[in-house]
């Protein structure tokens, strides 16, 4: 089991109540708004070229997300370019070292926790070299209907930032591209929402 102390990546916020609050990121993120400027074309070549991930234990606790989507998201991209689109982060929570349980963390009512999944790491659908795998489908987490046919996968692309694309499953088992996302573990968290 990983031991918080030796791990370089803040912790998922708790209070004494058990209870994870939903955290408002700093606005400074110049790692993650390089990105947004960068283009899918450069953020899938940055995918390919990082090195396969193999360890992700480090990769815990709430980290700030960006979204990027594909073109012809006409609305609803620009609303996911922006920082403060309603998507602030992904939780992570290590049960051994090759699987987590996580969760998204999302601006809506005032902040909550969604939209679980189970991380492994696994052969990538974009590349077939190895990635860290984010299943909403897992029948462990409890992901409601419609919602188990998004998957994820990430690298990590420069020390704490990681970066994949996302995807919807499609009946069959093909998968239609969402769009890409990053992690980025050197964002702080400035407070409760």
């Amino acid at each position: 089991m990983l031991d918080p102390s030796n791990s370089p990546l803040p912790q998922t916020p708790s209070s004494e109540t058990g209870s994870m609050p939903v955290c408002r990121p700093s606005p400074h993120r110049p790692r993650l708004d390089a990105l947004s400027a960068a283009g899918i074309p450069a953020l899938a070549e940055m995918f390919t070229a990082a090195p396969e991930t193999v360890d992700f234990t480090h990769l815990t606790g709430d980290l700030v997300m960006r979204t990027f989507p594909v073109p012809g998201t006409r609305v609803l991209g620009a609303l996911m370019r922006r920082p403060g689109y309603f998507w602030v982060a992904k939780s992570f929570r290590h049960v051994d070292g090759g699987m987590a349980y996580g969760h998204n963390v999302l601006r809506l009512l005032g902040g909550m926790r969604a939209l679980n999944f189970v991380a492994t790491v696994g052969e990538s659908a974009f590349d077939g070299r190895a990635v860290v795998r984010l299943d909403y489908a897992d029948p462990r987490v409890g992901t409601p209907g419609p919602l188990r046919r998004v998957y994820d996968e990430l690298r990590e692309v420069e020390p704490g930032l990681w970066l994949g694309p996302t995807y919807r499953k499609k009946r069959g088992g093909n998968l239609s591209s969402m769009g890409w996302f990053a992690l980025d573990a050197s964002v702080e968290f400035d407070g409760p929402l």
